[in-house]
């Protein structure tokens, strides 16, 4: 057959066949590229990435030395470390076994039987389970928008309210209350009310000095920040955390400390971690702030609205959708995000933000779950 005589065999196929075809081809091709994206995991808070494999040596090197041996129980080249670092003294820090496990504590130690702690809502579910293990009552005050109302916050002050726990910013919100109003909140509360302030996310925030909040603990006695490695620093396993106070509350964080200190391996981790600096710390901090700053900016463009976030993450809503409507129709799209039933809020979602891609990812699957997609 010769060249003509090939091309002549096409002449009589009708050209719509040919573009059926071809549409059927291509629909092919997308569903295979489709079944082979992998699912984008935005369900949770802490960082997804392995710390600094130095930090991890510095942990097995420790096991292999001193895992037969009791640990330093008052952790003291750690606060040593950390008072440097904030500008206070090792007395005024308490090193735990998590941030949480010393909020717990705290609560134990403060609450008595059917006590008060007042908390704004939705927040951290594991501030009302704080009251209950206490013996205590939870008092839920609902936030403004997604923020947190100092007024109605002192409102719901009573007799028997002995703690008010603040997440700032604030998980599921993401909201962020200033160090201003921080001190007007510590300022108004009645000699017998303690103000614990859980700052897990506070690396994340672009508001003010991260210290801001810590630098009023010498003028409120009774207010005690919370930090923990959990977040940013990628060290959820170690489970570390602190809590500073003044200089006048020493005795209230020697009750909140664990009895034996935290683990050889733990010590070893964190020491490092705050020896080797602030560089890649600094790098997810603006790697965060830039994800979130166009996250924020797209969402006008679709029937979706969230709260100013000052966090890893953002609270988000669809006009018209469930919390757990949307949370599935972002499934469909293969990103995973946490539903807002169990945060608080049926009509909510939290999306955590990890690098430029998953940006992508979550805001295509936004707009297929909204059915703004183009």
């Amino acid at each position: 057959m010769g060249l003509l005589d090939y091309y002549r065999q096409f002449e009589d196929i009708d050209q719509e066949e040919i573009n059926r075809e071809l549409r059927a081809r291509r629909a092919r091709e997308r569903a295979l590229a489709l079944a082979e994206v992998p699912v984008v995991d935005l369900s949770s808070t802490e960082w997804p990435d392995f710390p600094h494999s130095e930090i991890m040596n510095a942990a097995i090197y420790a096991a292999r030395g001193s895992v037969n041996s009791y640990p330093d129980r008052h952790a003291s080249a750690v606060r040593r470390l950390l008072g440097e670092r904030h500008g206070v003294e090792p007395e005024q820090i308490v090193v735990g076994n998590g941030a949480a496990e010393l909020l717990q504590t705290a609560s134990l130690v403060l609450l008595g039987p059917g006590d008060e702690l007042v908390t704004p809502w939705p927040s951290y579910p594991l501030y009302p389970l704080m009251a209950q293990r206490a013996g205590g009552r939870p008092v839920p005050v609902d936030l403004e928008g997604g923020r947190v109302d100092v007024d109605a916050l002192l409102g719901a002050v009573g007799d028997r309210t002995r703690v008010v726990v603040l997440c700032n910013p604030n998980d599921p919100t993401g909201t962020y209350l200033a160090s201003d109003a921080v001190g007007a909140l510590a300022s108004s509360l009645p000699e017998s009310v303690h103000l614990l302030v859980d700052e897990a996310y506070i690396e994340f925030q672009d508001v003010e000095p991260r210290d801001s909040v810590l630098r009023l603990v010498d003028a409120f006695p009774r207010l005690l920040v919370f930090r923990t490695f959990s977040k940013i620093y990628g060290l959820s396993g170690l489970r570390a955390g602190y809590a500073i106070g003044s200089s006048a509350a020493t005795s209230l964080l020697a009750s909140i400390a664990p009895a034996l200190g935290m683990n050889v391996l733990t010590q070893a981790g964190i020491s490092y971690a705050l020896e080797m600096g602030e560089i890649e710390i600094a790098r997810r901090r603006e790697m965060v702030v830039g994800q979130r700053q166009r996250i924020m900016r797209e969402l006008h463009e679709l029937p979706v609205d969230a709260p100013e976030s000052e966090a890893n993450f953002i609270w988000l809503h669809a006009a018209g959708l469930t919390g757990a409507q949307l949370a599935a129709g972002l499934e469909e799209a293969r990103v995973l995000v946490a539903p807002g039933g169990p945060l608080g809020a049926d009509d909510h979602v939290r999306a955590s933000i990890r690098g430029a891609a998953a940006t992508d990812r979550l805001l295509r699957g936004l707009r297929e779950a909204t059915g703004a997609a183009a």
